[in-house]
Protein backbone atom coordinates (compact mmCIF):
# COMPACT_ATOMS: atom_id res chain seq x y z
CA UNK A 1 0.00 0.00 0.00
CA UNK A 2 1.39 3.37 -1.04
CA UNK A 3 2.00 6.14 1.49
CA UNK A 4 -0.48 8.68 0.11
CA UNK A 5 0.24 12.08 1.63
CA UNK A 6 -1.42 13.89 -1.30
CA UNK A 7 -4.81 12.30 -0.72
CA UNK A 8 -4.48 12.82 3.03
CA UNK A 9 -3.85 16.51 2.30
CA UNK A 10 -7.05 16.73 0.26
CA UNK A 11 -9.03 15.06 3.04
CA UNK A 12 -7.52 17.43 5.59
CA UNK A 13 -8.07 20.64 3.58
CA UNK A 14 -11.74 19.81 3.01
CA UNK A 15 -12.30 18.89 6.65
CA UNK A 16 -10.37 21.88 8.00
CA UNK A 17 -12.10 24.41 5.77
CA UNK A 18 -15.57 23.00 6.51
CA UNK A 19 -15.23 22.59 10.29
CA UNK A 20 -12.90 25.43 11.29
CA UNK A 21 -13.21 28.15 8.68
CA UNK A 22 -16.49 27.93 6.76
CA UNK A 23 -18.43 26.86 9.86
CA UNK A 24 -17.29 29.99 11.73
CA UNK A 25 -18.31 32.22 8.82
CA UNK A 26 -21.76 30.60 8.51
CA UNK A 27 -22.41 30.77 12.27
CA UNK A 28 -21.46 34.44 12.48
CA UNK A 29 -24.16 37.12 12.84
CA UNK A 30 -23.02 38.78 9.63
CA UNK A 31 -21.27 36.82 6.88
CA UNK A 32 -19.75 40.00 5.42
CA UNK A 33 -18.22 40.95 8.77
CA UNK A 34 -17.01 37.37 9.27
CA UNK A 35 -15.32 37.44 5.86
CA UNK A 36 -13.79 40.83 6.63
CA UNK A 37 -12.52 39.46 9.95
CA UNK A 38 -11.01 36.29 8.42
CA UNK A 39 -9.21 38.21 5.69
CA UNK A 40 -7.26 40.33 8.16
CA UNK A 41 -3.49 39.66 7.80
CA UNK A 42 -3.29 38.56 11.45
CA UNK A 43 -6.14 36.03 11.08
CA UNK A 44 -4.80 34.76 7.74
CA UNK A 45 -1.41 34.13 9.32
CA UNK A 46 -2.96 32.29 12.25
CA UNK A 47 -5.29 30.31 9.99
CA UNK A 48 -2.29 29.19 7.94
CA UNK A 49 -0.14 28.20 10.93
CA UNK A 50 -3.05 26.47 12.67
CA UNK A 51 -3.77 24.56 9.46
CA UNK A 52 -0.16 23.39 9.24
CA UNK A 53 -0.15 22.24 12.86
CA UNK A 54 -3.49 20.46 12.57
CA UNK A 55 -2.26 18.72 9.43
CA UNK A 56 0.79 17.52 11.35
CA UNK A 57 -1.56 15.92 13.91
CA UNK A 58 -3.29 13.96 11.15
CA UNK A 59 -0.01 13.15 9.38
CA UNK A 60 1.55 11.90 12.61
CA UNK A 61 -1.24 9.42 13.39
CA UNK A 62 -1.47 8.33 9.76
CA UNK A 63 2.29 7.73 9.56
CA UNK A 64 2.42 5.70 12.77
CA UNK A 65 -0.41 3.39 11.70
CA UNK A 66 1.03 3.12 8.19
CA UNK A 67 4.35 2.01 9.67
CA UNK A 68 3.21 -0.23 12.51
CA UNK A 69 -0.43 -1.21 11.99
CA UNK A 70 0.39 -4.81 11.07
CA UNK A 71 3.30 -5.03 13.49
CA UNK A 72 1.95 -3.62 16.74
CA UNK A 73 -1.45 -3.69 18.52
CA UNK A 74 -3.77 -0.71 18.10
CA UNK A 75 -3.17 0.75 21.57
CA UNK A 76 0.61 0.43 21.21
CA UNK A 77 0.40 2.67 18.17
CA UNK A 78 -1.66 5.19 20.15
CA UNK A 79 1.07 5.25 22.81
CA UNK A 80 3.65 5.92 20.08
CA UNK A 81 1.56 8.79 18.72
CA UNK A 82 1.09 10.60 22.06
CA UNK A 83 4.67 11.87 22.60
CA UNK A 84 4.81 12.95 18.95
CA UNK A 85 1.64 14.99 19.44
CA UNK A 86 3.07 16.65 22.56
CA UNK A 87 6.06 17.74 20.47
CA UNK A 88 3.76 19.16 17.77
CA UNK A 89 1.73 21.11 20.38
CA UNK A 90 5.01 22.50 21.72
CA UNK A 91 5.97 23.46 18.15
CA UNK A 92 2.68 25.33 17.78
CA UNK A 93 3.35 27.18 21.02
CA UNK A 94 6.80 28.27 19.81
CA UNK A 95 5.46 29.44 16.42
CA UNK A 96 2.31 31.27 17.48
CA UNK A 97 3.02 32.36 21.04
CA UNK A 98 6.74 33.11 20.74
CA UNK A 99 7.72 33.72 17.12
CA UNK A 100 4.52 35.50 16.00
CA UNK A 101 4.40 37.55 19.16
CA UNK A 102 8.07 38.54 18.81
CA UNK A 103 7.93 39.35 15.08
CA UNK A 104 4.33 40.53 14.53
CA UNK A 105 3.25 41.48 18.02
CA UNK A 106 0.33 39.04 18.31
CA UNK A 107 -0.34 35.41 19.26
CA UNK A 108 -3.28 33.05 19.15
CA UNK A 109 -3.91 32.98 22.93
CA UNK A 110 -3.79 35.60 25.64
CA UNK A 111 -0.25 36.41 26.64
CA UNK A 112 -0.87 35.42 30.28
CA UNK A 113 -2.32 31.94 29.49
CA UNK A 114 -0.70 29.11 31.46
CA UNK A 115 1.16 26.26 29.73
CA UNK A 116 -1.11 23.68 31.37
CA UNK A 117 -4.23 25.36 30.02
CA UNK A 118 -2.57 25.78 26.62
CA UNK A 119 -1.72 22.09 26.32
CA UNK A 120 -5.09 20.89 27.63
CA UNK A 121 -6.96 23.21 25.28
CA UNK A 122 -4.89 22.05 22.31
CA UNK A 123 -5.61 18.38 22.98
CA UNK A 124 -9.21 18.92 21.81
CA UNK A 125 -7.84 19.56 18.34
CA UNK A 126 -5.18 16.88 18.79
CA UNK A 127 -7.79 14.16 19.21
CA UNK A 128 -9.96 15.55 16.43
CA UNK A 129 -7.27 15.63 13.76
CA UNK A 130 -5.44 12.59 15.06
CA UNK A 131 -8.71 10.69 14.55
CA UNK A 132 -8.89 12.09 11.01
CA UNK A 133 -5.47 10.62 10.22
CA UNK A 134 -6.38 7.22 11.70
CA UNK A 135 -9.72 7.13 9.87
CA UNK A 136 -7.98 8.01 6.60
CA UNK A 137 -5.44 5.24 7.14
CA UNK A 138 -8.08 2.57 7.77
CA UNK A 139 -10.14 3.81 4.80
CA UNK A 140 -7.06 3.51 2.59
CA UNK A 141 -6.15 0.13 4.12
CA UNK A 142 -9.66 -1.21 3.60
CA UNK A 143 -9.64 -0.05 -0.02
CA UNK A 144 -6.20 -1.60 -0.53
CA UNK A 145 -7.37 -4.93 0.93
CA UNK A 146 -10.46 -4.91 -1.29
CA UNK A 147 -8.35 -4.19 -4.37
CA UNK A 148 -5.81 -6.86 -3.38
CA UNK A 149 -8.57 -9.40 -2.84
CA UNK A 150 -10.13 -8.52 -6.20
CA UNK A 151 -6.74 -8.78 -7.91
CA UNK A 152 -6.07 -12.12 -6.23
CA UNK A 153 -9.48 -13.41 -7.30
CA UNK A 154 -8.78 -12.23 -10.85
CA UNK A 155 -5.40 -13.97 -10.90
CA UNK A 156 -6.90 -17.15 -9.44
CA UNK A 157 -9.68 -17.00 -12.01
CA UNK A 158 -7.13 -16.60 -14.82
CA UNK A 159 -5.11 -19.54 -13.47
CA UNK A 160 -8.25 -21.66 -13.28
CA UNK A 161 -9.24 -20.72 -16.83
CA UNK A 162 -5.74 -21.56 -18.07
CA UNK A 163 -5.93 -24.89 -16.27
CA UNK A 164 -9.34 -25.70 -17.75
CA UNK A 165 -8.13 -24.76 -21.20
CA UNK A 166 -4.96 -26.84 -20.79
CA UNK A 167 -7.12 -29.81 -19.81
CA UNK A 168 -9.19 -29.48 -22.99
CA UNK A 169 -6.37 -29.45 -25.54
CA UNK A 170 -4.47 -32.60 -24.41
CA UNK A 171 -7.81 -34.44 -24.20
CA UNK A 172 -8.59 -33.53 -27.81
CA UNK A 173 -5.02 -34.23 -28.97
CA UNK A 174 -5.03 -37.68 -27.36
CA UNK A 175 -8.24 -38.67 -29.17
CA UNK A 176 -7.06 -37.30 -32.50
CA UNK A 177 -3.69 -39.07 -32.37
CA UNK A 178 -5.52 -42.33 -31.69
CA UNK A 179 -7.62 -41.68 -34.80
CA UNK A 180 -4.56 -40.96 -36.94
CA UNK A 181 -2.86 -44.09 -35.60
CA UNK A 182 -5.84 -46.13 -36.78
CA UNK A 183 -5.82 -44.41 -40.19
CA UNK A 184 -2.17 -45.23 -40.78
CA UNK A 185 -3.08 -48.92 -40.84
CA UNK A 186 -6.06 -48.51 -43.16
CA UNK A 187 -5.61 -45.55 -45.49
CA UNK A 188 -2.36 -43.60 -45.66
CA UNK A 189 -3.83 -40.81 -47.82
CA UNK A 190 -6.47 -40.06 -45.20
CA UNK A 191 -3.80 -40.20 -42.50
CA UNK A 192 -1.78 -37.49 -44.25
CA UNK A 193 -4.90 -35.37 -44.64
CA UNK A 194 -5.69 -35.90 -40.95
CA UNK A 195 -2.20 -34.79 -39.94
CA UNK A 196 -2.66 -31.63 -42.01
CA UNK A 197 -5.98 -30.83 -40.31
CA UNK A 198 -4.48 -31.59 -36.91
CA UNK A 199 -1.57 -29.22 -37.59
CA UNK A 200 -4.07 -26.42 -38.31
CA UNK A 201 -5.87 -27.05 -35.03
CA UNK A 202 -2.60 -27.25 -33.08
CA UNK A 203 -1.34 -24.02 -34.64
CA UNK A 204 -4.60 -22.35 -33.61
CA UNK A 205 -4.31 -23.76 -30.09
CA UNK A 206 -0.60 -23.28 -29.42
CA UNK A 207 0.22 -20.04 -31.18
CA UNK A 208 -2.99 -18.14 -30.61
CA UNK A 209 -2.63 -17.23 -26.93
CA UNK A 210 -5.19 -14.42 -26.83
CA UNK A 211 -8.02 -14.67 -24.33
CA UNK A 212 -10.57 -13.98 -27.06
CA UNK A 213 -10.52 -14.88 -30.75
CA UNK A 214 -12.71 -13.92 -33.73
CA UNK A 215 -15.89 -15.98 -33.96
CA UNK A 216 -15.03 -16.79 -37.60
CA UNK A 217 -11.78 -18.43 -36.46
CA UNK A 218 -13.61 -20.56 -33.92
CA UNK A 219 -16.11 -21.69 -36.56
CA UNK A 220 -13.23 -22.53 -38.91
CA UNK A 221 -11.76 -24.81 -36.25
CA UNK A 222 -15.13 -26.55 -35.88
CA UNK A 223 -15.05 -27.24 -39.64
CA UNK A 224 -11.46 -28.52 -39.36
CA UNK A 225 -12.49 -30.76 -36.49
CA UNK A 226 -15.46 -32.15 -38.42
CA UNK A 227 -13.26 -32.90 -41.44
CA UNK A 228 -10.62 -34.48 -39.22
CA UNK A 229 -13.14 -36.72 -37.49
CA UNK A 230 -14.88 -37.56 -40.77
CA UNK A 231 -11.66 -39.03 -42.17
CA UNK A 232 -12.00 -41.95 -39.78
CA UNK A 233 -15.22 -43.12 -41.38
CA UNK A 234 -15.82 -44.76 -44.72
CA UNK A 235 -19.18 -43.00 -44.92
CA UNK A 236 -19.18 -39.29 -44.18
CA UNK A 237 -21.08 -38.45 -40.95
CA UNK A 238 -24.41 -36.71 -41.33
CA UNK A 239 -23.58 -33.13 -40.23
CA UNK A 240 -25.68 -30.00 -40.66
CA UNK A 241 -23.69 -26.85 -39.80
CA UNK A 242 -25.60 -23.55 -39.90
CA UNK A 243 -24.17 -20.08 -39.30
CA UNK A 244 -26.85 -17.40 -39.07
CA UNK A 245 -26.74 -13.64 -38.57
CA UNK A 246 -22.94 -13.28 -38.55
CA UNK A 247 -22.65 -10.00 -40.41
CA UNK A 248 -19.79 -8.35 -38.52
CA UNK A 249 -16.74 -9.60 -36.61
CA UNK A 250 -17.16 -10.35 -32.93
CA UNK A 251 -14.86 -12.12 -30.47
CA UNK A 252 -15.46 -15.01 -28.11
CA UNK A 253 -13.28 -17.05 -25.71
CA UNK A 254 -11.09 -19.55 -27.54
CA UNK A 255 -12.32 -23.19 -27.71
CA UNK A 256 -15.69 -22.29 -26.21
CA UNK A 257 -17.70 -23.86 -29.07
CA UNK A 258 -15.70 -26.99 -29.89
CA UNK A 259 -16.59 -29.11 -26.79
CA UNK A 260 -20.23 -29.50 -27.91
CA UNK A 261 -19.10 -30.83 -31.28
CA UNK A 262 -16.55 -33.12 -29.63
CA UNK A 263 -19.28 -34.46 -27.37
CA UNK A 264 -21.60 -35.07 -30.33
CA UNK A 265 -18.94 -37.06 -32.20
CA UNK A 266 -18.03 -39.00 -29.09
CA UNK A 267 -21.53 -39.95 -27.96
CA UNK A 268 -23.76 -39.27 -30.95
CA UNK A 269 -25.04 -41.45 -33.76
CA UNK A 270 -22.96 -40.12 -36.64
CA UNK A 271 -24.88 -41.72 -39.50
CA UNK A 272 -28.44 -41.28 -38.24
CA UNK A 273 -30.94 -41.12 -41.08
CA UNK A 274 -33.53 -39.21 -39.05
CA UNK A 275 -31.43 -36.86 -36.92
CA UNK A 276 -28.21 -35.40 -38.30
CA UNK A 277 -25.78 -33.71 -35.94
CA UNK A 278 -27.20 -30.17 -36.08
CA UNK A 279 -24.73 -27.41 -35.25
CA UNK A 280 -26.24 -23.92 -35.23
CA UNK A 281 -24.42 -20.67 -34.52
CA UNK A 282 -26.69 -17.62 -34.58
CA UNK A 283 -26.18 -14.01 -33.65
CA UNK A 284 -28.65 -11.24 -32.91
CA UNK A 285 -28.34 -7.76 -31.44
CA UNK A 286 -28.07 -8.97 -27.85
CA UNK A 287 -26.59 -12.46 -27.73
CA UNK A 288 -24.80 -15.31 -29.41
CA UNK A 289 -26.71 -18.58 -29.43
CA UNK A 290 -24.97 -21.89 -30.06
CA UNK A 291 -26.79 -25.23 -30.23
CA UNK A 292 -25.72 -28.79 -31.02
CA UNK A 293 -28.34 -31.53 -31.39
CA UNK A 294 -27.55 -35.19 -31.99
CA UNK A 295 -29.10 -38.61 -31.67
CA UNK A 296 -27.51 -40.64 -28.87
CA UNK A 297 -25.81 -43.87 -29.90
CA UNK A 298 -27.51 -46.75 -28.03
CA UNK A 299 -24.32 -48.23 -26.66
CA UNK A 300 -23.14 -44.82 -25.41
CA UNK A 301 -26.26 -43.63 -23.57
CA UNK A 302 -24.76 -43.97 -20.10
CA UNK A 303 -21.73 -41.84 -20.88
CA UNK A 304 -23.31 -38.78 -22.49
CA UNK A 305 -21.65 -35.53 -21.38
CA UNK A 306 -18.53 -36.07 -19.29
CA UNK A 307 -15.37 -34.08 -18.60
CA UNK A 308 -15.54 -31.91 -21.73
CA UNK A 309 -18.94 -30.39 -20.92
CA UNK A 310 -18.20 -30.07 -17.19
CA UNK A 311 -15.03 -28.24 -18.15
CA UNK A 312 -16.94 -25.94 -20.51
CA UNK A 313 -19.56 -25.15 -17.85
CA UNK A 314 -16.86 -24.13 -15.35
CA UNK A 315 -15.20 -21.89 -17.93
CA UNK A 316 -18.50 -20.18 -18.73
CA UNK A 317 -19.20 -19.60 -15.03
CA UNK A 318 -15.83 -17.88 -14.70
CA UNK A 319 -16.03 -15.90 -17.94
CA UNK A 320 -19.73 -14.90 -17.83
CA UNK A 321 -20.94 -15.03 -14.22
CA UNK A 322 -24.74 -14.65 -14.20
CA UNK A 323 -24.62 -13.53 -17.85
CA UNK A 324 -24.91 -16.80 -19.76
CA UNK A 325 -27.16 -19.82 -20.12
CA UNK A 326 -25.88 -23.39 -20.36
CA UNK A 327 -28.19 -26.34 -20.84
CA UNK A 328 -27.81 -30.00 -21.71
CA UNK A 329 -30.76 -32.37 -21.86
CA UNK A 330 -31.86 -35.55 -23.60
CA UNK A 331 -35.34 -36.52 -24.73
CA UNK A 332 -36.22 -39.71 -26.59
CA UNK A 333 -32.57 -40.44 -27.41
CA UNK A 334 -32.05 -36.88 -28.72
CA UNK A 335 -29.37 -34.90 -26.91
CA UNK A 336 -29.45 -31.11 -27.07
CA UNK A 337 -26.69 -28.84 -25.77
CA UNK A 338 -27.04 -25.07 -25.88
CA UNK A 339 -25.27 -21.97 -24.66
CA UNK A 340 -26.23 -18.31 -24.95
CA UNK A 341 -23.60 -15.62 -24.43
CA UNK A 342 -23.92 -11.83 -24.24
CA UNK A 343 -22.44 -9.97 -27.18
Amino acid sequence: MKFNIKRLSVWFIIYYLVTDVIAEIIEADSISKALEYHFQPRILALTFSVGIIFFLYALCSYSVFYRWHNKKPFWNNILIILPCLVIIVALRFLIEEKFYRFVFGFGNYREDVSLIYYFLDNFYYVFQYCALGIIFYFWQYSKFKDESTAQLQLENQKMELDLLRSQTNPHFLFNTLNNIYALVHTNSDNALNAIEKLSLLLRYSLYNTKTEVPLDDEISQIRNFIELESLRHKTKPNIDLKVEGITKPIKIPQFILLPFVENAFKHGKLHSETQPIEITVSLNNKQLSYTVINEIEDKKKDSVGGLGLDNLQKRLELLYPNEHTFSCNSDNAIFKAQIELPR
